[in-house]
């Protein structure tokens, strides 16, 4: 596994070692499932504004994510991001 090495400040530091003894795990442990969670929150953040500008379908952004179809709508939705089909298109559609 590579290593990661990073200059933090001394509060980060501090917050690092409430957490590593709430846990009970030790600093690696801890900065790895930070890093995931960060990283996971940032794929989703990312794939919401890429939906927004429409460049990229929903399929397409649930795999980028790694959260199921389902998830990202409701994802989307709780974001307030269109799904790219307006009433207009129903309309012109069921017509």
């Amino acid at each position: 596994m590579p290593v990661i090495t990073a200059r933090v400040p001394e509060q980060i530091l501090e917050d690092l070692e409430k957490l590593e003894k709430e846990e009970h795990t030790d600093r690696a442990e801890t900065v790895r499932k930070l890093l995931a969670s960060a990283i996971k929150e940032w794929k989703k953040k990312k794939a919401l504004e890429m939906l927004r500008e429409h460049k990229v379908s929903y399929r397409k952004a649930a795999r980028m994510t790694g959260i199921s179809y389902v998830e990202l709508l409701q994802l989307a939705s709780k974001h307030g991001v269109d799904i790219g089909y307006s009433l207009e298109d129903l309309k012109r559609d069921v017509s």
